[in-house]
């Protein structure tokens, strides 16, 4: 009798998971990324597979009875696994047990198990920068041209994350050279520093974009991934190991809370003419996404793949005091990739303005001129 009891009440339990499946299946819309995670209600896991780990937020929690709280009441059902649940406001996180026994109807966890100190001291760093960052979870950073990496503050201010260090270079390698004197272009989130690129630089990366527009109208969105990667997930130390997956590899469950905290960071990157990409890049999987391509002079280009034709068919932007380099980028680009330049004046001063127009389907011509 016992044994059709426990069959009935684990065939109710799964009837019921079914229903409570059809029910929400419905169209959902897509949100966008939050500056915290979302807070996730009660969630019955009763007959999913067991020996998980879930990371909670709780900004709200204080004492040990709360973090168990929080973990027993967002995951009343799940078995032999693990809730780690955490503070971001003071840096704090509990790691709690979780079993439910499905015979008895009972949580036989539920209580609070010792924390690895690489989590304790991820959590601790973490907060700091959520704080000092305004509150979010919303990181941006830069990765410089010498391969030093530094999180720029939404209240203001930056905080370094890695010092620049090349890649070694054999020495039966002969210079490609590289031009030295870039400076930041109009609106550009990146310092000059930033535009220092070595003279081995080319070297290291061969395929690295000639200019911001290589990269907007070429077939190679890719050729900055390597650049990307091997400085950002190579930073190591503190406070930059929070961005660095490998830095708690064999802490079990780790991945699971890196991913949701810290698994996401917008990047900034140098081009060689001034202007510079966005992306965001994934800490956990090394993926880098390209969001956003801006020039020298401020203008927004496409994201890979632009038609150039269609692009500057009817143009017009104002230089600013890089006019010179802004002028001599695309001037050097257009002329190469069949856009027709005519430029008034060789004397730039304090800027001028650039004027496109098709005069066919496969004739543009631009019109550069000083104020």
């Amino acid at each position: 009798m016992q044994c059709i009891r426990s069959a009935l009440r684990r065939w109710l339990s799964a009837s019921a998971f079914v229903l409570t499946l059809l029910f929400a299946g419905g169209v959902r819309a897509e949100s966008p990324a939050p500056d915290t995670p979302d807070a996730t209600g009660p969630i019955d896991d009763s007959i999913s597979a067991f020996g998980q780990y879930y990371p909670i937020l709780c900004n709200t929690c204080s004492t040990t009875s709360d973090y168990v709280n929080k973990a027993v009441t967002n995951y009343p059902r799940v078995r032999e696994s693990v809730a780690f649940v955490y503070n971001l406001t003071n840096g704090q996180i509990r790691s709690v047990a979780l079993d439910w026994n499905a015979e008895l109807g009972f949580q036989a966890g539920g209580y609070e198990i010792p924390t690895d100190q690489r989590l304790i001291d991820y959590m601790r760093t973490v907060a700091d920068l959520y704080r000092r960052n305004g509150n979010s979870l919303s990181f941006s950073a830069v990765v410089r041209a010498d391969g030093s990496v530094y999180l720029m503050l939404q209240p203001g201010g930056t905080v370094d994350l890695r010092a620049g260090s090349p890649r070694t270079i054999p020495k039966s390698l002969s210079l490609v050279p590289i031009a030295n004197d870039v400076v930041p272009g109009r609106g550009s989130p990146i310092d000059l520093r930033g535009y220092s690129f070595g003279p081995y630089f080319n070297n290291i990366y061969p395929n690295y974009p000639a200019s911001s527009y290589d990269l907007a109208f070429g077939d190679q969105t890719g050729t900055i991934d390597a650049f990307i990667y091997d400085y950002f997930s190579t930073l190591g130390q503190n406070p930059g190991f929070v961005f660095d997956t490998d830095s708690m590899s064999g802490v079990a469950g780790a991945s699971r809370l890196t991913e949701q905290v810290t698994g996401q960071v917008t990047v900034f990157v140098p081009m060689k003419d001034g202007g510079y990409a966005k992306v965001r890049f994934d800490t956990n999987s090394g993926d880098v996404t390209l969001r956003q391509v801006v020039d020298p002079s401020g203008v927004i280009l496409p994201n890979g793949n632009g038609n150039i034709q269609q692009f500057y068919a009817s143009r017009n932007w104002n230089l600013g005091s890089n006019a010179g380099q802004a002028v001599y980028a695309f001037e050097d680009w257009a002329t190469h990739n069949g856009i027709s330049v005519l430029v008034l004046n060789a004397g730039w001063g304090s800027g001028g303005r650039v004027s496109c127009i098709s005069r066919t389907v496969n004739e543009v011509t631009c019109t550069i001129q000083p104020n």
